[in-house]
């Protein structure tokens, strides 16, 4: 058959043909993948510098903003530093005009530094809008205790008011937001940006909470600044040739852009209110945000860079958003975008002449191949021909040199693999022959089934299936349904479908009455092809009789354990109850062993009274791996005292490892009692015998002759005389 399907195949194209149209295909393939390649790599080097860009600027900009803003916070804290000296004083607000005027002037980047205390009396000086080079800087004071009219001055060029500008009637600092928003977060703070109105410019307040030594308020450190100096920043920014770089809020409100043309706010006079970047006239700068809002509606709590891209008029844009932020509350985000079209045009023009380089070598190369297709094959047909007799079964084929080194190696292999093939036949029959007999020797019946349940071909295991089929050995063309009862026949055909369904292995038991005798089988059902499994059937009853003997072992252990009138425990070698019986628990006054299990969590502590009972029990058991009648008192649940005896051992694995401790435990309370009552006894039985003793050894003594003359001695004796 193999042979045919070859000659059909030579009949049908010639060699020749064979090996050019290959050869050409993968010049094709070649040039395609290269022209390919070179744009996507070129792609991908613009993605990359893009990247690389986009993620400079970006550092550079929150760099530079964030020194921008440092200096009103350093201000403050300068600031706080000379109230700790004595030089600033919340209660003489004019005192520290002068001082604030060379502060003012020192630091060229904020707009006006002022005070403020708790009476509502507040003073500044500097600029509203410092970057309009026309504005002149002001004083503005209201020293008047609570509210009052907030006064503008115009100074003199070393700070000294020389006219009232203006007055503001009804100002209380406290209920400003520079006074608010130190009081919100109890600290250093940032107010929001809001708008000057009087300018059009957007600012911004840095304000710090004043305490003295005892935690009272004081007042309030403020310090203005102007975001025009930022805006003014971007714009010397060189994004590609047409990018662009603004600052926003997480809500969109726009803070600064590198737009010459772009307005920060909408409106005029009072009505004016701040624009939202969506809401912008720049095409590029809409499409931004709203790209933004639709993919990440999160920006309030965005933690880190993040580059994306979209389409824009059929254009491919960069975009990078990036947080901005500060320990003070600040809470920006820097937008960077560049258009694909700025890097795209040179890399587009380099890819165009690779292509058309490419199509020139193309043209050669399907010449010089079509040659070499004519010179190499009267050789490789050779080979052809001696594979069409080898496929046709004759394996003795031998193919001559070649002139060719290529040909001649490849002659040479086919030599070789013509014999190898002889040889890998003889042991394909010797390795069948045996697997065959490795398969008759295991005790397991093997069974080729389909879908339906038919069983395909004979089983392995020839002497359990005549056992199941009461006495043949063939199965072929039969069915689950013929060779088991309906129950097991349909739990088989389930197994045999769910491994279909899921190619997963399914392993159930079963029981069969054979001759009457029960017998426990294991069947596991494995998917071996397309709607056919092998079923494995092994018999597990001596299995099963061993799981049923162990489990009435088990059952009479935890009998003996449950009923026992002594106090089983095992503990572990960290100080913790493992398990108990019923009866410890009663012993130590517990309701059950799961309630003495949760409250006792350390034994040396909550059970001995004595330590020394538990340095003694674990010394036996360190040094003789267990205790005999160890005896010590412990206490029970509600605090009372018992006695008890304790005998236990130390169980260790095969390489001596301590794994835990089980002892039998006795409640020797009574005896204990019984003994010190029958020790009290003897004492006193021991006084009253010495009692006794004594009174008869007085009374023999009185008793005596020698008594009986002394006392009649004395009776004759004449005191009066005596003492005369």
């Amino acid at each position: 058959m193999i042979g045919k399907a070859v000659n059909k195949a030579r009949h049908k194209f010639r060699l020749r043909t064979t090996l050019v149209v290959p050869f050409v295909l993968q010049i094709v393939t070649a040039v395609g993948l290269i022209g390919y390649l070179s744009l996507r790599n070129g792609q991908r080097t613009v993605n990359d510098l893009v990247s690389q860009l986009q993620h400079e600027i970006s550092s550079r900009v929150n760099e530079r903003v964030q020194l921008y803003l440092e200096t009103p916070h350093l201000v403050n804290q300068i600031n706080e530093d000379a109230a700790r000296l004595g030089v600033l004083n919340f209660n003489d607000l004019e005192g520290a005009r002068s001082y604030l005027w060379k502060q003012v002037l020192r630091f060229q980047s904020i707009g006006h530094i002022g005070l403020a205390n708790e009476k509502g009396q507040y003073l500044r000086v500097g600029w509203v809008n410092r970057s309009v080079g026309s504005e002149q800087p002001q004083l503005a004071q209201q020293l008047k205790p609570g509210t009052g009219d907030l006064i503008y001055y115009k100074l003199d060029k070393n700070g000294n008011p020389i006219a009232i500008a203006r007055k503001t009637p009804n100002y209380d600092v406290r209920q400003r937001p520079l006074y608010k928003a130190a009081l919100k977060h109890n600290r250093a703070a940032w107010s929001d940006v809001y708008i000057n109105f009087g300018c059009g410019s957007l600012q911004i307040n840095a304000s710090s909470p004043y305490y003295d030594s005892r935690g009272n308020l004081l007042g309030v450190l403020t310090c203005q600044m102007g975001l025009d100096q930022i805006r003014g920043f971007l714009q010397t920014l060189q994004v590609g040739q047409s990018g662009q770089v603004f600052l926003i809020e997480p809500s969109g409100e726009l803070i600064a852009t590198s737009l010459t043309n772009q307005p920060l706010t909408t409106g005029t006079g009072k009505e004016q209110k701040r624009l939202n970047a969506q809401e912008s006239s720049n095409p590029i700068m809409h499409q931004s945000m709203a790209y933004l809002n639709a993919h990440h509606p999160g920006l309030h709590n965005l933690q880190k860079a993040t580059q994306m891209d979209f389409r824009l008029d059929s254009q491919r844009y960069f975009l990078e958003v990036s947080p901005l932020r500060d320990d003070y509350g600040l809470n920006w985000l820097t937008v960077v975008v560049v258009p694909e079209a700025d890097f795209m045009a040179q890399i587009k023009a380099s890819t165009r002449n690779t292509v058309l380089l490419s199509l020139g070598a193309l043209g050669v190369a399907i010449a010089i191949g079509i040659l070499t297709a004519r010179w190499i094959t009267h050789p490789i047909l050779r080979v052809s021909q001696a594979s069409d007799q080898l496929a046709q079964g004759n394996l003795n084929q031998q193919v001559e040199p070649s002139t060719i080194t290529e040909i001649d190696t490849l002659a040479n292999s086919f030599n070789g693999m013509t014999r190898q093939l002889k040889d890998s036949f003889n042991a394909l029959r010797q390795s069948e022959a045996t697997n065959r007999a490795l398969i008759d020797a295991m005790p397991d019946l093997l069974l080729r089934v389909n879908r339906q349940g038919k069983y395909l071909g004979d089983a392995v295991g020839a002497n359990r299936l005549k056992l199941f089929s009461g006495g043949t050995s063939s199965i072929a063309n039969s069915t689950v349904q013929d060779s088991l009862p309906a129950a097991q026949a349909q739990q088989r055909m389930a197994a045999i479908a769910q491994a279909l369904d899921t190619g997963k292995l399914q392993i159930y038991k079963q029981q069969l009455v054979i001759n009457g005798q029960v017998i426990d089988e294991e069947v596991r059902v494995v998917v071996t092809g397309e709607d056919e499994v092998l079923i494995i059937v092994r018999d597990i009853s001596d299995r099963k009789r061993a799981e049923e003997a162990l489990r009435i072992a088990e059952g009479n252990y935890r009998s003996i354990f449950e009923n026992a009138l002594e106090g089983i425990v095992q503990s572990s070698p960290e100080g913790q109850f493992i398990s108990v019986n019923p009866a410890m628990a009663k012993i130590y006054g517990y309701d059950c062993p799961q309630e003495m299990l949760h409250t006792i969590t350390d034994i040396k502590t909550q059970i001995y009274v004595d330590p020394a009972d538990q340095l003694e029990f674990q010394r036996q058991l360190d040094e003789h791996a267990q205790t005999k009648g160890l005896e010590y008192r412990v206490y029970q649940r509600d605090g009372n005292i018992i006695w008890i005896q304790e005998d236990t051992r130390a169980v260790r694995d095969n390489t001596g490892h301590l794994l835990y401790y089980e002892g039998i435990v006795q409640d020797i309370t009574d005896r204990k009692r019984r003994e010190d009552e029958l020790r009290r006894q003897l004492e006193e039985l021991k006084i009253e015998i010495d009692q006794k003793k004594r009174e008869k050894e007085v009374a023999m003594l009185t008793e005596s002759t020698y008594f009986q003359e002394v006392q009649q001695e004395l009776a004759e004796v004449n005191l009066d005389e005596f003492w005369s």
